[in-house]
């Protein structure tokens, strides 16, 4: 009996520390945000662009230093860039939108007004137009105020850019170095230390191909959605491709919203519903093709993440980290679950997260080894 309650009483304090910790890390994520943000965002352009340093190493004489200032440069540049075509969209939007969105605002008004008078028995169905009238004056101020605070704000997002570019900067330059104190830190003898070399080499492989794959089709279909708004007149489409391309890393909510904005622009542009069913139209096309085309033969099964795993994610990262959050909380999850599937203690972890994938089978006690630790271990047989 004594044994018993012991051995139940050091289950609930185990459950207990586990549950502290994993409220603590929570805690930790929230409040470290500022710290947090930065740092992980570094460390997602490093595992990106290091296959860029090897290029420029291999084309240029240059030494891993070299190669990341040169990188780091290049970035810079780009990104003062992306930063002045940002800033001055939004000049112009916050000039032209409110008054688009007022005038949009005073024709439906006008029209529901002669549908109210020509058929009054819509009167109990239809709204006021001067409930429209007023909405109409309170989204344009509304508008204008987001605007002037997002230009206002645009200084500091370039400062927070230029921290990242750094942090990237030393990641490269030191990224050789760093794999080999992580890998002691965390093997302290020789063959567990090969055999974590290996485990680190593949999984950050994985990591690097998912990550290139998504931002580059991201990528890709933000400049091909501003190629078809410039073609068509629409105002800022240089701007609406990259928030729509951004948007594309949120799942379900973030294609309404990417597809959503450029939509009102164009309605308060022309005022023509038509023309915003055109652009919703091609909208609608480009990401059905991406997501049934495009994305599932460029990256395959590395996506195998299953719904509730991916609401959970946007709904957990967007409350730490807010906007960031949410662009992040895919890549995140997705290399969650990479690391769980090259680790077998955390396999339970990586099934309970995808939607296809399942563990190796076991044999007896054990998993059953892959064909390369089935040649090592040949190899070590007397």
């Amino acid at each position: 009996m004594t044994t018993r309650a012991a051995d139940s009483g050091g289950r609930y304090r185990t459950a207990s520390l586990v549950i502290l910790g994993v409220l603590g890390t929570i805690a930790a994520l929230y409040f470290m945000r500022t710290i947090l943000i930065p740092i992980v965002l570094a460390v997602v352009l490093a595992c990106m662009l290091s296959p860029a340093t090897t290029l420029l190493r291999r084309v240029l004489p240059l030494s891993q230093t070299g190669a990341s200032a040169v990188l780091f440069l290049l970035t810079l540049l780009l990104g003062l860039y992306v930063a002045s075509l940002t800033a001055e969209s939004l000049v112009q939007a916050t000039t032209s939108l409110p008054q688009d969105i007022a005038s949009l605002a005073g024709q439906a008004s006008r029209h529901m007004t002669d549908l109210l008078r020509d058929k009054p028995f819509l009167r109990f169905i239809l709204p006021e137009p001067g409930t429209i009238d007023k909405l109409g004056d309170r989204n344009s101020a509304l508008l204008y105020e987001t605007l002037t605070y997002g230009l206002a704000d645009l200084s500091g997002w370039v400062a927070q850019g230029l921290i990242v570019l750094i942090l990237v900067l030393f990641l490269l330059a030191e990224s050789e170095m760093l794999t080999l104190k992580v890998i002691r830190f965390f093997a302290r003898n020789p063959g567990d230390a090969a055999s974590a070399e290996r485990t680190m080499k593949d999984l950050t492989r994985q990591i690097r191909s998912f990550l290139l794959a998504r931002t580059l089709i991201n990528l890709g279909l933000g400049l091909v959605f501003a190629f078809f708004l410039w073609r068509f007149k629409v105002r800022f489409p240089f701007v609406l491709g990259i928030f729509a391309g951004l948007t594309n890393f949120i799942p379900y909510v973030g294609q309404l919203v990417g597809g959503g904005l450029p939509c009102v622009v164009t309605l308060a542009q022309f005022e023509s519903i038509g023309d915003a069913l055109i652009v919703a139209s091609v909208y609608l096309g480009l990401v059905t093709i991406e997501g049934y085309v495009v994305t599932p033969y460029v990256l395959g099964r590395s996506l195998d993440l299953n719904g509730t795993v991916i609401l959970i994610a946007c709904l957990f990262w967007g409350f730490l980290w807010g906007l960031v959050g949410l662009i992040l909380a895919m890549p995140i999850t997705a290399c969650i679950k990479l690391v769980c599937q090259n680790i077998p203690e955390l396999h339970r972890w990586a099934d309970l997260m995808s939607r296809d994938w399942q563990p190796p089978p076991i044999v007896g006690d054990e998993l059953e080894p892959s064909p390369s630790d089935s040649m090592e271990i040949a190899s070590k047989r007397p």
